[in-house]
């Protein structure tokens, strides 16, 4: 509704991702997965085909949620995109994320904030 889309960028294989987005009954307009490209996060081959699919997306037009600093979070603060953390399980403060959430109940609005609408 905000026009927001919707991409994964998965350290799993196509079965098992297109199963989750099955049963979590969400539409995601891109799947990325380590299966297909041969690389796991957080080696940077995830966002690098999520830019060649995109048509080269500037950083600054996206921003990476997830709940891993390793895997995620850490690599996307490197590549200067802003990232959301999804802090589930409660872990000390982190200075990489551009917003630290708890869970996603106000991950819309805060997408909104990191950045506004053209």
């Amino acid at each position: 509704e905000r026009g927001w889309r919707l991409a994964i960028l998965s350290n799993t294989d196509r079965d098992l991702i297109d199963a989750s987005m099955d049963a979590i009954g969400v539409h995601f307009d891109l799947s990325i997965v380590a299966g297909e490209i041969g690389s796991y996060k957080p080696a940077r081959r995830h966002w690098e085909v999520f830019r060649e699919r995109v048509g080269g997306a500037d950083a600054i037009q996206h921003v990476h949620v997830a709940q891993s600093i390793y895997h995620d979070i850490a690599p996307a603060s490197e590549l200067g995109i802003p990232s959301i953390w999804i802090n589930r399980l409660e872990e000390p403060d982190d200075p990489l994320p551009s917003r630290t959430l708890m869970a996603t109940t106000r991950l819309a609005s805060t997408l909104d904030e990191l950045v506004p609408a053209a």
